[in-house]
């Protein structure tokens, strides 16, 4: 072989070799999945389970006896404030009103008798023609009708409110339940609720926390006796977002000594009859005032005798050791103190094969 065939032999091999060589670099550059260090807000990691529940709930029940001769509502329909829902029939009360008011007019003429026989037996003792004895048999007489005529009134008062019972109209806005008595039946004040009128808009989302959160939002500030600072968010069953916020408006009065958690109430808009009550749903919680922190995937710290530390990855891949001061904790995140900033990336997962100044294919976590 001549010495050119020798020099071209040595270069085609040298070119060859030379790919292999930086295969085996990114061979060597172990994939880690990296996470970015934001500023959230911990405290909407606070999940709670609660449960929609109407902020009002009216049971119907019948006052006056009688047949119910009308249902004029669609079951589990949308009723207004003052609607008539049952009638009963009202024959009966009609009549009672109207004895009464001929009682009334019996006892107010008998008082006017009362009177003018007062006044003339008045008129006579003035003039010394009568005697006294007979003026105050005339008072007590007027005063008997008097009597008579007010008692009257009140009868006549009952008799109209009784019939006003026989119609049982809804006390507000809402939706009605089902009916549990038909058109025909006996209904009276024993025959139980015969349906249930629920408030729509708004509706509350009861829920429980623990005495810990409790303290915490009540050293924060967010509840105090000046007011209730709290908003909370709502996730439904399907996992969607309720896309209207909530405000904490009740805070229970004791802890429960079986559960240790106290009970709280957020009410939340509900125009469109979305939400109703016995859902169960997740709900979040935050306050008003809340600041934004410095936060990393909980899975990122590590702990050594140097205490808490994360590994960071720089622009051109490679690991750093990070030591790092954390505060507040949840299930996910990690609140950093120190050592980090916003959009520094942080190892996530390969923990376990990386160290510091090693290079690195970073994959950005899907979470």
């Amino acid at each position: 072989m001549t010495s050119f065939a020798i020099f071209f032999t040595a270069l085609a091999v040298l070119g060859l070799a030379s790919p292999v060589v930086a295969q085996s670099d990114d061979l060597n550059q172990p994939s880690v999945v990296v996470a970015l260090a934001t500023m959230q807000d911990l405290q909407k990691q606070d999940e709670f389970v609660g449960r929609v529940v109407a902020d009002q709930s009216v049971d119907l029940q019948a006052r006056v006896d009688g047949v119910l001769q009308e249902v004029n509502f669609t079951e589990g329909g949308s009723v207004k404030k003052g609607d008539v829902l049952f009638r009963i029939e009202k024959r009966k009360y009609a009549a009672g009103v109207d004895s009464a008011q001929a009682a009334l007019k019996s006892a107010q003429a008998s008082a006017l008798s009362a009177k003018t026989e007062l006044d003339r037996q008045q008129t006579l003792f003035d003039k010394g023609d009568a005697p006294k004895s007979v003026l105050d048999t005339a008072k007590a007489t007027f005063d008997e009708a008097q009597a008579s005529v007010d008692e009257a009134q009140a009868e006549l008062e009952i008799a109209k409110i009784d019939l006003d019972y026989t119609e049982i109209v809804s006390p507000l806005d809402g939706r009605i339940g089902l009916s549990v008595v038909d058109e025909g039946n006996i209904v009276d004040s024993d025959s139980g609720v015969l349906a249930t009128v629920t408030s729509v808009d708004p509706m509350l989302v009861s829920f429980f926390v623990s005495e810990p959160v409790l303290l915490r939002e009540r050293r924060n500030g967010s509840i105090s006796p000046q007011g209730i600072k709290l908003a909370t968010q709502i996730t439904l069953a399907d996992g969607q977002t309720y896309d209207t916020e909530g405000k904490v408006i009740y805070v229970g009065d004791s802890v429960s000594q079986d559960t240790d958690t106290i009970e709280l109430r957020a009410t939340f808009s509900n125009p469109d009859g979305f939400l109703i009550p016995g859902q169960f749903v997740i709900v979040t919680l935050s306050g008003s005032d809340d600041t934004k922190v410095l936060t990393v995937p909980r899975n990122a710290v590590q702990f050594d005798k140097q205490g808490h530390f994360v590994f960071s990855v720089d622009d051109k891949n490679t690991v750093h050791r990070k030591d790092i001061e954390i505060g507040t904790q949840t299930a996910t995140r990690a609140q950093v103190n120190s050592g980090l900033k916003d959009g520094d990336r942080v190892v996530v997962q390969g923990l376990q094969k990386i160290h510091d100044g090693l290079v690195v294919q970073p994959v950005d976590s899907q979470s």
